[in-house]
């Protein structure tokens, strides 16, 4: 099956933090979507969002005070299989052209946090 990633303005799910990768969000998104500014219940941010396969809701994200150059990966928190989240970390680094070895942290790596 052939996954498909497209831009959306607003997320209509809860995300949660999955993995953290080690470029700045222009890197990330690329030209796959404008990075737009906001603010939520724990800082400002500047990121995208985008629905994978056209049903998995995710954000790339970097907060203020996060380490420069890097963008925390936020997918929809019905996601809870680590195997299924583990595999879609990587489905989602394929679709935006980032690769593996930009991958800095996943949850996999402390299913505490």
């Amino acid at each position: 099956m052939i996954a498909m990633i497209e831009p959306i303005r607003i997320l209509s799910v809860d995300v949660v933090p999955q993995a953290i990768i080690s470029l700045p969000v222009g890197k990330v998104v690329g030209r796959r979507a404008d990075i737009s500014r906001g603010n939520d219940d724990l800082d400002d941010y500047e990121g995208a969002s985008f629905k994978l396969d056209n049903k998995i809701e995710l954000a790339v994200r970097h907060y203020r005070g996060h380490p420069e150059n890097t963008s925390t990966l936020y997918i929809d928190r019905s996601q809870s299989d680590i195997k299924q989240i583990t595999r879609l970390i990587r489905k989602i680094l394929d679709e935006l052209h980032v690769p593996l070895e930009a991958l800095q942290w996943e949850r996999r790596d402390n299913l505490d946090l």
